[in-house]
């Protein structure tokens, strides 16, 4: 008996068939282009600051191509959010998408799970992303955290007080803002500062003062960690150009310090002065350190203050720029039922075209070097945005512990004459115990 032979083109055609069926299954979930229509998806995700007038665009665009994901979006309190988030997360019920800080990722990180190579590979990430996001973000070769933009220090300068001075630019280096105090810095008989040249050298009225010295201690080529991080290094003393011992981050702290020193000639501002913020809009100090998230602020309290924004000084123009990041980046929660759809939403919304509609609606710098090349020439937020280039940080085992004990070396030495080096040191101890507590 013969047996029955299958057309060719018939078969072929049946597996032609069954590849595209399969395909369409493949992509009903969240697939590869084109409008998904599979399961219906719920994801919530919780982030400080942005409220939903930012976030709605880059929902919106993601609708377009996936409709069959619901995205709720809740803005918090920055005050209350890391305490509330590991609330909800310890009693499961967190969200799908959650916001950490640039440092948080060493206390958070059993919290989050890692990207899967189909949302990001490493390799595309270290190439798209500024080099601070894969040194804060990454563990282990995973990508945890996803950034969409990246702000950083940097000097603003009242130009009418600059002006009024003789001083025709910013300090580009250290040593030039030293030498501009004298000039700008006024004082009546009974020794107040009735304006300061700079708020520098204290850190309960400055701003951001664990960042300006994070950036100082830095710029020093201070070595924060052993290579394992098993032990702080922050009081190891290293031979200079002479071949004289110092240690890197007593220098940078020395150095911080001297603006609230007496003694000193660049002395300048002190424990009396105004928050270095309400300072600066009311005309009391010719010069602060910010970020970008500043300009609204000065915006709403002071609309005619005549100001503009520098790259933060360097010790030497001839070295390699050291600029300093503090940023917000976005990560999926591993309590997540559907975590794969909450990474699709994060590579989703971090492609150029996509994120560029979150910068129209308020201007950011950007996390992708590709937006960072065309914002640079912005007259906004240009001087930010190239500093994302040269952008650092470090490791922090609770960024809150470390923030409080920079706050403790500064004002020992401000407060008690405590040395440097002896702050320091202090500091490095209480470092190794938040290190053998981890």
């Amino acid at each position: 008996m013969s047996k029955i032979k299958t057309p060719k083109l018939s078969l072929k055609l049946l597996l032609i068939f069954l590849a595209v069926l399969l395909t369409a299954q493949g992509c009903n979930f969240l697939g590869g282009g084109g409008r998904s229509r599979g399961p219906n998806i719920e994801l919530t995700c919780w982030k400080p600051f942005d409220d939903s007038r930012l976030v709605r665009p880059l929902i919106e665009e993601f609708n377009k191509t996936f409709p069959n994901v619901r995205i709720t979006y809740v803005q918090k309190n920055v005050e209350t959010y890391e305490d509330e988030l590991v609330d909800a997360i310890a009693s499961g019920r967190g969200p799908d998408i959650f916001t950490i800080h640039n440092d948080w990722l060493p206390k958070h990180k059993e919290k989050l799970l890692p990207a899967p190579a189909s949302s990001f590979s490493l390799r595309e990430y270290q190439e798209s992303f500024v080099e601070v996001a894969a040194a804060d973000l990454l563990s282990d070769n995973q990508i945890y955290a996803v950034p969409l933009a990246v702000d950083v220090l940097s000097l603003y300068y009242n130009q009418d007080i600059l002006a009024s001075a003789g001083i025709a630019r910013p300090p580009a280096t250290w040593e030039e803002l030293v030498s501009l105090t004298a000039k700008l810095t006024r004082q009546d008989n009974f020794g107040d500062f009735q304006r300061s040249a700079i708020a520098l050298g204290t850190a309960s009225n400055v701003n951001r003062a664990p960042d300006i010295l994070g950036l100082l201690m830095l710029q020093n080529g201070t070595q924060f960690y052993t290579p394992a991080l098993t032990q702080s290094l922050l009081d190891r003393a290293v031979p200079d150009e002479n071949n004289k011992s110092f240690v890197p981050a007593a220098r940078a702290l020395e150095f911080y310090t001297q603006f609230a020193n007496p003694a000193k000639v660049s002395y300048t501002w002190n424990s009396r002065s105004n928050n270095s913020i309400e300072a600066f809009s009311s005309g009391k100090a010719a010069m602060i350190f910010s970020y970008s998230y500043l300009r609204p602020t000065l915006a709403a309290r002071a609309p005619f203050l005549n100001y503009a924004v520098a790259p933060a000084p360097q010790i030497d123009l001839l070295r390699s720029r050291v600029n300093y990041a503090n940023y917000w980046a976005e990560g999926v929660s591993r309590q997540s039922p559907n975590a794969a759809a909450a990474w699709q939403f994060l590579q989703f919304i971090t492609q150029p075209e996509v994120l560029a509609k979150y910068y129209e609606v308020e201007k950011q710098p950007s996390s992708r070097i590709d937006l960072l090349e065309q914002q640079i020439g912005d007259p906004e937020i240009g001087v930010f945005a190239e500093a994302a280039l040269a952008a650092k940080s470090f490791y922090k085992p609770d960024s809150d512990a470390v923030e409080a004990i920079f706050v403790q070396m500064i004002e020992s030495v401000v407060l008690r004459n405590v040395s440097a080096e002896d702050a320091v040191q202090a500091a490095s101890q209480k470092i190794n115990l938040l290190l053998r507590n981890l």
